[in-house]
């Protein structure tokens, strides 16, 4: 029997586009990235803080809440600037 090896083989586009923050996070993303807690979240999101978006199918009741992972690091940056 042979042994194998494999090989990878990487761009910088590839390592590029794994270490870039996310458009759009769940709360649970949210959380990791920017250690906010799920209601924290919602109460910026609700207080227009931060945008956020639902997305759910026509008539469906429940969704998926997504937040803009943008207006979360500027939210974070004007706090920092206001302390």
């Amino acid at each position: 029997m042979g042994v194998f090896t494999m090989k990878t083989i990487s761009s910088p586009l590839q390592s590029a586009a794994v270490s870039a923050l996310p458009e759009f996070a769940d709360h649970r993303t949210a959380r990791a990235l920017f250690g906010l807690s799920r209601s924290y979240l919602y109460n910026l999101a609700n207080e227009r803080k931060i945008r956020s978006v639902s997305i759910r199918k026509p008539g469906a009741l429940k969704g998926r809440r997504l937040f803009d992972c943008a207006s979360i690091r500027d939210f974070i940056q004007a706090s920092t600037q206001n302390a």
